[in-house]
């Protein structure tokens, strides 16, 4: 019997003409994404995803101090508006990860990634497009929604690695350096809010023609497709927990600069060196995270980290000396990247589905939204002694809490494969 071929276009940007409904066959073919039966490794194409997605989405929280300040200085915002619209993107962000968590572990990964950031493209291209606040204020929370349901995607790809600490270190890396890279060329950009969101947009178009390649869910046994089960007792306090560690965190990065100029008295572009600085570590602490995985394991090495950090904390806040200022500012950078690395390295471990990574995920980021504001509040109201000690108790407690989660999470203490947790797929029966 002859059959005739389906009908297809060439593909655009590497986009499977598939995805956008162009196939016109009476037999469509399944996906090659949606056929694995195996995790994936890291090849390049992968890797390029990887950086494509997740890397990309992560970018407008790392610029919100010079969205907050184009805000102020471009449209006249006053500082709390400025600041009211940035939550409003973390909260927007938060908000996508929750919603995509309900299909995303099953779901097609490239596809929900490349639908997020032609979200990024509109919603940052609008902003830039914009002159008055409103519409800048709607492309911009528009944008912070995209990030977050490319974010889902990609946490979710992450955990169907074959080796899922060392992608999030990946991901860490490139994620620190295009951070330091872009705050470092601001200034050539004319410090203009519409040129940093016309960036913001053109890596979402970009974004699309790098997305083909997130791994999606392997199929090769039924347990493996259940990811739709209710969240454990553990995950939920991973996520708690870590998410009120965000809070301390970014309570302390939101006043750096005031920190800087304020209590310590260095200058606004002296505070500014040292924060790439810090973004910097960051890199390195996500470079160091598998040494640490090898020789300490994950458990001790995240309270270790905390507790180096929580010191760093304590001294950004309280010190007034220079030198003892910045080498804190530095050093906690490097413990954040680290963290950061082995906590997500820990959910993404936790279900193979991603939907643990992507709800730690949702509370960190919540996490990050009000730091703000609660810091603001703080440290305008209590002494700087006082706003250490706010910061640095509960982060303690933090690290001990999710040293007890890791060592009864079942996950490895020292990384490596996880190929062994997906069984190869049966074999038909033979019908003689």
């Amino acid at each position: 019997m002859n059959h005739t071929p389906p009908f297809t276009l060439p593909p655009l940007c590497g986009i499977d003409p598939a995805w956008a409904g162009l196939r016109l066959s009476r037999h469509p073919e399944p996906r090659e994404s949606a056929m694995n039966h195996a995790l994936a490794s890291l090849t390049p194409r992968v890797v390029t995803s990887f950086l494509g997605t997740s890397v990309i989405a992560y970018l407008a929280a790392n610029l919100v101090p010079v969205i907050i300040g184009g805000l102020v200085a471009d449209l006249g915002m006053s500082v709390t508006q400025a600041g009211a619209v940035a939550t409003g993107m973390s909260l927007g962000t938060a908000l996508a990860l929750f919603t995509a968590n309900r299909f995303v572990g099953t779901g097609d990964r490239p596809r929900i990634a490349r639908v997020g950031l032609l979200t990024i493209a509109a919603g940052f291209g609008l902003a830039a497009m914009a002159s008055q606040a409103v519409p800048v204020t709607i492309g911009i929370v528009l944008g912070g929604i995209g990030c977050g349901t490319v974010i889902a995607a990609g946490t979710a790809a992450s955990s169907a690695t074959v080796d899922p600490d060392k992608t999030t270190s990946t991901v860490v890396i490139v994620n620190r350096l295009t951070a330091a890279l872009l705050l470092a060329i601001v200034p050539f950009l004319g410090n203009d809010l519409r040129n940093v969101l016309l960036v913001l947009a053109c890596f979402g178009i970009v974004g699309t023609c790098l997305a083909g390649a997130l791994p999606n869910l392997p199929t090769s046994t039924p347990k493996v497709r259940g990811a739709d089960h209710p969240f454990g007792a553990s995950a939920i306090a991973l996520a708690l927990v870590f998410g009120a560690w965000s809070l301390t965190e970014d309570m302390v990065y939101s006043m750096t600069e005031h920190l800087a100029t304020v209590h310590v008295g260095l200058s606004a572009g002296t505070s500014s060196q040292l924060l790439s600085l810090k973004i910097v570590g960051g890199l390195a602490g996500a470079l160091l995270t598998p040494i640490a995985l090898k020789k300490i394991g994950r458990s001790w090495s995240i309270l270790a980290i905390l507790v180096v950090s929580t010191v760093c904390k304590f001294l950004i806040v309280t010190s007034t000396d220079p030198v003892a200022y910045g080498a804190a500012l530095i050093i906690w950078g490097v413990m954040y990247g680290a963290v950061l690395s082995l906590v997500f390295g820990l959910a993404a471990r936790m279900a193979l589905s991603g939907r643990v990574g992507i709800l730690v995920q949702s509370v960190y980021i919540v996490g990050i939204a009000f730091a703000p504001v609660v810091g603001g509040a703080l440290i305008s109201s209590v002494s700087y002694l006082v706003f250490g000690l706010t910061v640095a108790v509960p982060s303690v407690i933090a690290g001990v809490i999710l040293l007890l989660i890791s060592r009864r999470s079942g996950v490895s203490e020292y990384g490596g494969s996880q190929q062994d947790r997906v069984p190869a797929p049966q074999s038909a029966a033979n019908p003689n």
